[in-house]
């Protein structure tokens, strides 16, 4: 009796299912109170892996997303299209499409479709808006304007992917399986039904019928393939029966080479570039100043002038970068001799991410026109004694504010 073929689409299905659980489970994570990965638009900030990035950070997510993409190209060079068959949303989609149809009345089919087409929505959303809040907000009527309409956008477009295009996005309009062949090396990994091979073939078609994209890969590599593997199962399947192996299989290159067909200077390459910019991110993360300072002239109040000197006008912000309370003092010293003071508050207690606006004047020495006097605001970490400085400076009349 011959044995059961091993099937690799119970793996490619399992997968699939484990990456759209971690995509909805992700908006409930978070550590200390703040996401795993979120962005808040009315406070420009990104949550990421528990850590806030403002928008004046930015560069540390470009680093991240240029690495993001660097991998994928590693991936993409590696692996060829087993993202398309394996990790592609739209293959999901289309997976997930053609299950629904094999069961189930067409009225119960569409409910099932757009409740999946909803919660694409609404997780999409999630990832700007917390969940619990959006659902506090949904439960009482006061969702909003934005949410709400990125919810029904992202559903509808969802929506009719699933009903209207389905596969023949994969076949026509996908530019992925064009770049792909471009990048492609001679090891990169493939599916393939080796010449070698087709000699055992009893053209029984299994693989043409069970192809997604409509190909027969018996006429050799065809950019429509997304890698799926369902012909290898088909062909298992069959051949089994016979007591045979199946004739379809993965091979690294067309010309089926050992895996050290990988070790190529495009791989090396890339995965220098991936480390690199890994190390530069980690680094410029984990060295970053404890908070952001900005602070010049006010553009509201006008120097005044008082017994032997004068009182100028400073505003600005103080934003923790940390995720602990902090406390800071603020101090100002001249370039020269001059002494200054601080009019105000010089102590501040900030808890993790929090952005403080300041206003203070600073008194010194009457100030000629033709001689502006460069001053320096120091804010200091008391927990490290770190400090982040300013420069600025003392002009009278000019209240047009200087921020570095």
């Amino acid at each position: 009796m011959p044995s059961s073929p091993r099937c690799i689409g119970p793996w490619r299905r399992g997968f699939q299912l484990s990456l759209a659980a971690c995509l909805a489970i992700i908006p409930f994570l978070g550590v200390k109170g703040h996401a795993w990965l979120r962005l808040d638009i009315p406070t420009l900030t990104l949550e990421l892996l528990g850590h806030s990035f403002r928008i004046e950070e930015l560069y540390l997510v470009w680093l991240f997303v240029l690495g993001g993409i660097f991998v994928f190209l590693l991936v993409t060079l590696t692996l060829g299209r087993v993202w398309c068959g394996w990790a592609c949303p739209q293959t999901a989609l289309s997976d997930l499409l053609e299950w629904l149809n094999q069961r189930g009345r067409r009225p119960w089919r569409h409910l099932l479709t757009l409740m999946i087409s909803l919660w694409a929505g609404a997780t999409f959303v999630w990832y700007f808006v917390t969940p619990l809040d959006y659902f506090t907000r949904l439960g009482n009527g006061q969702l909003g304007g934005w949410p709400l309409g990125t919810t029904l956008i992202v559903a509808a477009v969802v929506f009719a992917d699933f009903t209207l295009v389905g596969r023949l996005f994969c076949r026509e309009f996908c530019p992925y399986g064009r770049f792909q062949s471009l990048l492609a090396d001679r090891g990169t990994l493939c599916l393939q039904a080796p010449a070698g091979e087709l000699s055992r073939c009893i053209n029984c078609k299994s693989c043409l019928r069970a192809c997604p994209t409509g190909i027969d890969i018996r006429q050799g590599y065809q950019i429509e393939c997304i890698n799926c593997a369902r012909c290898l199962d088909a062909c298992r399947q069959v051949m089994a029966r016979r007591g045979e192996a199946g004739i379809i299989r993965y091979t690294f290159g067309l010309d089926d080479l050992s895996w050290r067909a990988l070790l190529s200077a495009k791989s090396g390459g890339l995965a220098l570039l991936v480390v690199a910019l890994t190390m530069t991110t980690v680094f410029l993360a984990s060295h970053r100043a404890a908070a952001n300072f900005k602070i010049g002239r006010s553009s509201a109040l006008a120097s005044r002038l008082t017994e032997g000197g004068q009182l100028t006008f400073f505003s600005g912000s103080i934003t923790s970068r940390r995720q602990s309370e902090q406390h800071f003092f603020l101090s100002v010293s001249p370039q020269h001799d001059p002494a200054l003071t601080i009019k105000g508050t010089t102590r501040f207690t900030l808890t993790g991410n929090e952005k403080r606006d300041i206003s203070l004047a600073v008194e010194g020495p009457r100030i000629s026109g033709d001689h502006p006097l460069p001053i320096t605001f120091s804010l200091v970490v008391e927990e490290d004694g770190s400090q982040i400085t300013v420069p600025a400076y003392l002009t009278p009349g000019d209240n047009t504010p200087k921020r570095k």
